[in-house]
């Protein structure tokens, strides 16, 4: 018998309240727009009976999809439930990119949330075996049991940040990243070029491959320029909250005896924290310290307002999303081709976060 869905299980597949659902599909103002379309389409694609059953006036919010049938060509979309999709951003715009794709061409987007344990049990939810989609997209998730289990039910999906590997030159799926790595060595190469020698490296390099090869671009460049890459000025180990947060990073610089010269951020978000620690301790950026992010993110509303554009690199997350939705179109019609890996290039953007060494 078919399940018949209810209003908390489109809440557990979004991370959302019940409440928030109930709301958007009532089209409650207190809704953001982009919030109401996802709880929408997630509605509409589950087949909710009360949202099927509604009238066209009562349903005022634009959705992708144009009517609910059988032969709905469909695709899914997953993510790490620890990323708020909701709020504008990198991963939001990505969310966006591969939406307006697929509307573009022709189908439908499902989304759903993944808990730490489904990745880690390699448990696939019912978006996907119960709608069974042509294809799916993978957002920031390289847990490998995960990708084992969707790849044992021979759905093509696509993988955005990262890779899966089994054993040599052997993938489990396609996968699209920004480039990460040279334009990492040219954030640092800059800081040499202004007489830098002590440079600090700050990202969690086990979260995702982007931020392993910027560290890559990063020791590359230090090396390249004649001079040692200096661990004791780097933190790179796994962290619970990968130094997304200011207490975290504040403990681990508090614990070094001096602070280097400069630090190269695996994103923008860390450096963000970080100018706010080294702020509060009397620090300037960039007279005393210079620092680079990645990934030209806005500042988070709960942040101090930081008055300097940051030294980082520019990437599309439309465009990441965009092309990820094209290389699932273009492997359903190559399912006998080998994976590939794209790579959407990156902008670097000067800011005024860095300046010449202090003593120089």
């Amino acid at each position: 018998m078919k399940k018949k869905y209810t209003t908390m299980d489109i809440a557990h597949m979004l991370n959302v309240s019940r409440t928030t659902v109930s709301k958007a599909l009532n089209n409650h103002p207190d809704i953001p727009e982009h919030t109401k379309k996802l709880v929408t389409e997630t509605a509409l694609n589950l087949g909710y009976k009360k949202f099927l059953n509604a009238q066209p006036k009562d349903i005022n919010v634009r959705v992708s999809m144009v009517r609910h049938k059988q032969d709905t060509r469909t695709i899914a979309f997953l993510i790490k439930s620890t990323i708020n999709i909701f709020q504008r951003g990198f991963w939001g715009d990505i969310l966006r990119g591969v939406e307006e794709a697929s509307r573009h061409h022709g189908y439908q987007m499902l989304f759903n949330y993944l808990s730490d344990e489904d990745l880690e049990q390699g448990r696939v939810p019912e978006t996907i075996t119960a709608l069974k989609p042509e294809g799916v997209v993978l957002a920031g998730i390289t847990r490998k049991e995960f990708a084992r289990a969707l790849s044992r039910l021979e759905i093509p999906f696509v993988l955005i940040d990262g890779y899966y590997e089994e054993r040599t030159n052997e993938m489990l799926c396609d996968s699209v990243l920004m480039e990460s790595e040279q334009s990492t060595f040219e954030l640092t190469s800059c800081l040499i070029e202004q007489n830098h020698r002590e440079i600090g490296f700050i990202g969690d390099v086990s979260n995702c491959k982007s931020f392993m090869e910027r560290w890559i671009g990063f020791k590359r460049a230090v090396t390249d320029a004649g001079f040692a890459v200096r661990r004791d000025y780097c933190l790179v180990e796994p962290s619970p909250d990968n130094y997304f947060k200011l207490p975290e990073i504040a403990s681990r610089l508090d614990s070094m005896p001096e602070l280097p010269s400069a630090f190269v951020c695996a994103n923008d978000l860390i450096a963000y924290h970080l100018i706010a620690y080294l702020e509060g301790k009397g620090l300037r950026v960039p007279q005393d310290i210079s620092v680079t992010g990645f990934d030209y993110m806005q500042q988070q509303p709960d942040m101090a307002p930081i008055p300097l554009q940051l030294a980082t690199a520019e990437v599309s997350g439309m465009e990441i999303g965009s092309r990820a939705f094209e290389q699932l179109l273009w492997r359903f019609q190559h399912l006998d081709r080998p994976f590939e890996t794209v790579r959407v290039a990156s902008r670097i953007i000067p800011g005024d976060s860095t300046g010449p060494c202090a003593g120089e």
